[in-house]
């Protein structure tokens, strides 16, 4: 039981150690947008977005905090609903289930029009928060803009 527990705390330093190297998560466009609901003045949409995660772990996106832009306007602040798990090493597309507080959309209908007639003129900017084990790390996205 006592060589168990040598082992268990020898091997501890070197678990807590795998995020100390983690690389940044790359946000690196976004390719579709789609209609999910329309609830007590929030749009729920799904957007495919195309991430790179270089670390040898696979990160869960946790949180997200960014406002939708047109041509530098704010019109609506986005956070995301569902966690997605990122895989590890990997480029590829994943869906992200987003919610939009429409308070400044509704001054703006032309945004809201534009968000699925020709989402180009859109940007994401803000702060995605992201999560390995018991790392917790805030990426700060200062255009995220529609392929």
């Amino acid at each position: 039981m006592k060589k168990y527990l040598i082992i268990i705390l020898l091997s501890l330093p070197v678990a807590f150690s795998g995020c100390s190297n983690f690389e940044e998560i790359k946000l690196l466009g976004i390719k579709d947008v789609s209609y999910q609901e329309f609830t007590g003045g929030t749009l729920r949409i799904a957007l495919t977005a195309t991430v790179h995660n270089p670390n040898r772990f696979a990160v869960k996106i946790k949180n997200a905090n960014m406002n939708l832009k047109l041509n530098d306007r704010i019109i609506g602040v986005v956070s995301q609903i569902e966690q997605v798990e990122l895989a590890a090493r990997k480029k590829s597309d994943y869906k992200l289930l987003i919610s939009i507080e429409m308070k400044d959309m509704l001054n703006n209908i032309s945004g809201l029009f534009r968000l699925f007639t020709d989402p180009k003129q859109l940007s994401l900017s803000g702060s995605v928060q992201v999560k390995s084990f018991m790392y917790n790390k805030t990426i700060q996205v200062d255009r995220l803009s529609f392929q």
